[in-house]
């Protein structure tokens, strides 16, 4: 049997864990403050979309007694709880960190459609004695890491946004229609708020068009436990 990682909870449920997605007893492990919630199985679970929808049902259900779940990827299994406990050890503060940046937050999703991607802003001209090639080739990098990670798109929704967005995180795609991903992090609860605010923003996003979905768990920010 292996011991498989459902998430990292901010404390201990009030109720019994009830049942994993391979219809396993799902227990708590307390190791160094952490608290790990795990099912013991036989094999890996098979990546369908049935089984996704399972885990976070069993994810979603835990959440209403604890103050912060930080999902763990699907399919994450360990040997027994020794390497368990040892894999939290290695990442304490990291992991400590992640609990609290998501503790009493749900996560909202929006996806930036339109026909094409924006255009790149010109770079500025390289003087005649410009900078060596090293130096260039990490300016680029540079570059590229913010574009990636810029939706200019989305700035007059932001604004209106305000302080409903706890934390962001950006996925620049530019393949249209689909041209970015963003994931909000927002508090529990204010998700009928913030629906309300992309709602009445829509018409100056024009012409690009926004979808959203959620409330989710904090799945985006749980790169710490996955």
């Amino acid at each position: 049997m292996s011991v498989y990682l459902y998430a990292l909870l901010s404390g201990r449920p009030a109720s019994a864990c009830g049942q994993g997605i391979c219809a396993e007893p799902l227990r708590l492990v307390a190791s160094g403050g952490l608290v790990a919630l795990v099912g013991d199985v036989s094999a890996l679970p098979e990546v369908t979309a049935l089984m996704l929808r399972a885990q976070d049902a069993v994810l979603r259900r835990v959440a209403v007694e604890v103050d912060a779940v930080l999902p763990a990827r699907f399919g994450t299994l360990l040997a027994d709880d020794a390497a368990l406990a040892d894999a939290l050890a290695q990442r304490r503060a990291q992991l400590v960190q992640a609990l609290g940046r998501v503790a009493g937050c749900e996560q909202m999703t929006v996806r930036v459609w339109g026909d094409g991607p924006v255009p790149s802003p010109p770079r500025d001209a390289e003087p005649a004695a410009g900078p060596g090639p090293g130096t260039r080739y990490l300016t680029d990098r540079r570059r590229a890491h913010e574009a990636a990670h810029q939706v200019p798109e989305l700035e007059p929704l932001r604004q209106r946004l305000g302080d409903l967005v706890r934390a962001e995180r950006v996925e620049r795609h530019d393949r249209p229609p689909l041209l970015a991903t963003v994931q909000h992090l927002v508090a529990r609860g204010a998700g009928a708020r913030y629906l309300d605010v992309v709602d009445a923003c829509r018409t100056g996003l024009r012409p690009c068009r926004v979808s959203v979905t959620g409330p989710w768990l904090p799945y985006a920010f749980s790169e710490d436990a996955a």
